[in-house]
């Protein structure tokens, strides 16, 4: 009886396939690294958060996780998404910065004082004026030059 034997190319596409489905995981809102710098009237903006959230493009309704960072004393910062991965997801971004902090309870469970906000309210929330494009190159200069003044 003749026996089959099955293309070498076949074979070799037949091991690869689970590596490249398991690979392809995760990919399916690729990022790239960011970082970068807040300066608030020309001075470095620390320990503001700066979140970057994806916009979904016209074909779709979804646009991948959000991205994050605290800036340091510098004011440098570099993101993380949501589910953990170095970086934000590439595309365009909605960016919001800010440095006011959720008032900590007392021992006795009291509210106590906020910080401050620093940042103006036109680079805060859903409400803000900043936008980023992430590319596939990735970025270390991501830089927000904030100015005060009224909203």
């Amino acid at each position: 009886m003749p026996t089959f034997q099955m293309p070498r190319s076949i074979c070799c596409l037949a091991a690869l396939l689970p590596a490249l489905l398991l690979a392809g995981c995760g990919s399916r809102f690729p990022t790239a690294p960011v970082s970068g710098v807040v300066r608030l009237e020309g001075e470095p903006l620390a320990e503001a958060r700066i979140a970057f959230e994806p916009l979904a493009p016209a074909d779709s309704l979804e646009a991948g996780p959000g991205s994050y960072a605290t800036t340091d004393s510098q004011g440098r910062y570099t993101l993380e998404t949501l589910d953990g991965r170095p970086g934000a997801v590439i595309g365009r971004h909605r960016v919001s910065i800010s440095t006011a902090i959720t008032p900590p309870r007392g021992p006795g469970g009291e509210d106590l004082p906020a910080t401050r906000e620093k940042v103006p309210q036109r680079y805060r929330g859903a409400g803000t004026e900043l936008e980023w494009e992430v590319t596939e190159e990735g970025t270390d200069s991501a830089n927000f030059e904030l100015e005060g003044g009224r909203d």
